[in-house]
Order: structure tokens, then C-alpha cells, then sequence
């Protein structure tokens, strides 16, 4: 709500206060929720937005932190003049456009509030899922990454895509996760209790993994490689404060771990 008591948005979420907020130097959480309130009437998704406004400020056009400039990027969107079909076509060709070097995005889709440098599950998922850097199809914020080897982190990433496939398909709450993702048995017993299926856990965990089949079966046929699932180079040389991490993440390496989970889960 703003300070008159009047709704903006519900809710004002993490990834939005992360790009459309702190990645574009604001501090205020009520320019934020007012800015989310427009993107959200203009039906503009808030991550991509605050990826380009970042990009666009990356490149001199704005300053960080100006709200004045982001309002101004949202109206040139509205009205459709240039510079807002420019805007609306997202990160990846306003960052082309401008010749910007750093510009965040995975098969041209931003990257949310998760840096592959220290987030590296999520990352995983980010480059090999058929969306592109789309978080909510194996997010793994908690997982401790340090000293675990490329194979495992593909691992967890594959165990972590499986459940949200299966959460996706099955079309049950993602927030519910914390409860279907470790006992699929849950699921199953619904499913049996309501229709008299006879399905097992087993069915259930196949379904998502089916469907990981399927999706990267049609990427292939629509023409995208493995240098489609690449992380921007940026992030492998650039550290990243405070801490110094840089990400260790390739296309090919942790395709081969992938490919070699799924062909074994295959057989």
C-alpha cells in the first residue's frame, strides 16, 4: 500500500524488489510497488522490465536509481513510440541495440534475482531449461554449492526440474513444493483416492521427467545448440563482491552431466 492506505500491489515480490528495485539503485520499496503497479496495468513482466531499465542505465540513457527515468521507460512503453517498442521487446535487444556488455539473459530471457556466481543450482537450470533463464523451473537458492563437483550440481538441478515439471503438470502451488517435492507418494494417494488410478510415485516422478524429454526435444527441432545454453561471459570474469566468486559454470560440461542423468534415468 502506499502512505494513504492505497493497494499498489499484492504481493510485491522477491525477484521484483531484486530487478526492478535494488538492480536499478533504488532503495525505497514504494517506488518499487509503484512502478510494479504500472508494469503490471501495462502487462509487462517486472524481472524482464528491471533487466532492461538496468541495461538501458548500464548504457548511459538513465541514472542509477532514477525513478523519474524508470517512470519515463514505463510511459515510452505505454504509448508505444520507438524507444518503447525498443523497451518492450526486452533485455536482450535493447542490450544488442546499445552495444552493452553485460547484458544478463539466457536464450534472450533475463536472468532473475539468482547469480549463477554464487546461486549455482539455479544457474544449471537457468541454462539448460528449454525457457531460458526462467528460475521457477529448479530453483535452488539454499543449496550449498562450494564443495560440491559440476556432476553434483547437475544432479540437483535435474531432481529439482523433475518436481517442478511434475509440479507444473500436475498444475499443483508452487509454494507447495516444500511438501509434494519429498513425498510424491502424497500425490499419488490424491490421484488414486479421486480417480481410482492405480498410480505409483514412480508414474509420477516419470511424468516430469517425460516432459523435460519433450521440452528439450522441441528446442532441438526449433534450431537451438548447446551455445544457446551458455552463461553470459561476464559472469565467468567478473567476480562478484564481496565475496570475489566468479561463475565455473560451461554449456558443454554440465550438458554432458546432464545428458548422461537423463540417459541413465532413461534406462
Amino acid at each position: 500500500v502506499d502512505d494513504t492506505g492505497r493497494e499498489l500491489v499484492s504481493p510485491l515480490e522477491y525477484e521484483t524488489i531484486g530487478l526492478l528495485g535494488t538492480n536499478c539503485g533504488l532503495d525505497d520499496p514504494d517506488d518499487v510497488a509503484r512502478l510494479n503497479e504500472t508494469a503490471n496495468d501495462l502487462g509487462v513482466d517486472s524481472i524482464e522490465l528491471g533487466a532492461t531499465i538496468g541495461v538501458l542505465m548500464e548504457a548511459g540513457e538513465g541514472a542509477f536509481g532514477d525513478v523519474a527515468f524508470m517512470q519515463s521507460c514505463l510511459e515510452d512503453i505505454r504509448v508505444g513510440n520507438e524507444r518503447g517498442r525498443l523497451y518492450a521487446s526486452g533485455t536482450a535487444r535493447v542490450g544488442k541495440a546499445l552495444k552493452v556488455a553485460r547484458v544478463p539473459v539466457i536464450k534472450q530471457q533475463a536472468i532473475s534475482a539468482y547469480d549463477p556466481r554464487i546461486i549455482e543450482v539455479t544457474g544449471i537450470s537457468m541454462m539448460l531449461t528449454a525457457q531460458g533463464a526462467d528460475h521457477t523451473v529448479g530453483n535452488a537458492p539454499s543449496f550449498k554449492c562450494d564443495d560440491k563437483t559440476i556432476e553434483e550440481l547437475v544432479a540437483e538441478s535435474l531432481r529439482m526440474q523433475i518436481n517442478s515439471a511434475v509440479a507444473d503438470s500436475f498444475g499443483l502451488c508452487v509454494f507447495g513444493r516444500s511438501v509434494t517435492d519429498d513425498n510424491l507418494t502424497l500425490i499419488a494417494d490424491a490421484i488414486n483416492d479421486s480417480f481410482d488410478a492405480g498410480v505409483t510415485p514412480d508414474f509420477i516422478r516419470n511424468i516430469g521427467f517425460e516432459t523435460l524429454r519433450l521440452e528439450a526435444a522441441f528446442n532441438k527441432a526449433a534450431g537451438f545448440d548447446q551455445d544457446d545454453d551458455e552463461l553470459p561471459s561476464f559472469f565467468r570474469d567478473e567476480p562478484l563482491p564481496p565475496t570475489g566468486k566468479m561463475a565455473r559454470l560451461y554449456s558443454r560440461e554440465v550438458n554432458i552431466a546432464m545428458q548422461n542423468l537423463m540417459d541413465a534415468h532413461s534406462h
